[in-house]
């Protein structure tokens, strides 16, 4: 099984939303938080690197494949 981690950063530009998603193995934030994050802002177009662990919010979800689920 993977899991989904979407993290919500704030711009630091312009100070709107920027949600980002990654696959990871792993469901625990700890192995997630340590990862730098490349992101573009939709609203104002400013890139940053920014630490994961610097997300406004952190949201695990359980991602099952289509080869999991017996679809293809």
């Amino acid at each position: 099984m993977r899991y989904a981690h979407t993290l919500l950063f704030v711009c630091p530009d312009c100070n709107l939303p920027i949600a980002v998603s990654k696959i990871s193995d792993a469901k625990n934030l700890e192995e997630i938080d340590s990862l730098e994050i490349h992101i573009k802002c939709a609203y104002c177009e400013g890139t940053s690197n920014l630490l994961a662990v610097t997300a406004k919010t952190h949201w695990v979800t359980e991602w099952h494949d289509a080869a999991e689920l017996g679809e293809t």
